[in-house]
């Protein structure tokens, strides 16, 4: 049985994302020590590190944005189709594994997980978005999957979604009409589940916030500047929004 890593990569006018995923690929290789696989287009993958995984060039959609900027994120729903392994973990290229707690998710006996729950380090509570939706949100930043058909008929559901995005839009009162993973896969959940309650990642993501000032960025932690305090995280796995992560 087969175990890896599959990460999207795809820079935009405004963000070297190749940046950011030479430090993810590093924290990979260092704490996890398995086959990563990165998803890019030819732009980016002429600009990519040389490193311990595999490049997968695709063509992708270019249509999504986030703040009137190009946001590419229009790929994930074929993750079960792109994935080489037995067990595959999806991340964000901006989630860094500073620990091998990804590594024994891989060892799960069930088909699929999600995160259902974040956190802000700062303690601002600014992950709450119970108030934009009917329902509750997964957070598609770190997927967990086998190739089993129950995953194949939760990624066939989200292609599902995303073609149809704006009925599930009205049908589940989401009021982000642009399209985002973490909706789609948490319609796709609840569909596949029968509106119960599904297996998800046994913890919460500790997320970085986009205004956070970020000061050191090591093999080991993450130093940011917190109520004007800096604040060393370590021994953590980190989703870091703050996209200057490229330059720390």
């Amino acid at each position: 049985m087969t175990c890896g890593v599959l990460i999207y990569c795809f820079d935009t006018p405004e963000v070297k994302y190749s940046k950011i995923a030479a430090k993810c690929l590093n924290l990979i290789d260092k704490n996890l020590s398995v086959p990563t696989t990165v998803i890019t287009d030819t732009e980016t993958a002429a600009i990519l590190p040389a490193g311990n995984h595999e490049v997968k060039v695709i063509e992708i959609e270019r249509s999504n944005t986030k703040l009137a900027k190009p946001w590419y994120n229009l790929e994930r729903h074929m993750a079960f189709e792109h994935s080489p392994y037995d067990t595959t973990v999806v991340i964000d290229v901006d989630y860094f594994c500073f620990t091998n707690k990804l590594k024994k998710l891989m060892d799960t006996n069930y088909d699929f997980l999600v995160h259902q729950q974040a956190y802000d380090v700062t303690g601002r509570n600014s992950m709450n978005y119970d108030r934009h939706s009917m329902l509750e949100l997964v957070w598609a930043t770190v997927l967990v999957f086998k190739k089993t058909n129950k995953s194949k008929q939760i990624f066939d559901t989200v292609k599902l979604v995303k073609q149809n995005y704006r009925h599930f839009c009205n049908l589940y009162r989401i009021s982000y009409r642009n399209f985002r993973n973490d909706y789609a896969f948490s319609i796709a959940l609840n569909q596949i589940n029968g509106h119960r309650n599904f297996p998800t990642i046994p913890d919460r993501m500790a997320t970085v916030p986009a205004d956070v000032e970020l000061l050191h960025f090591d093999d080991n932690s993450l130093t940011i500047s917190s109520n004007n305090t800096a604040v060393k995280l370590c021994d953590q796995d980190l989703h870091i929004l703050n996209k200057e992560i490229a330059n720390v």
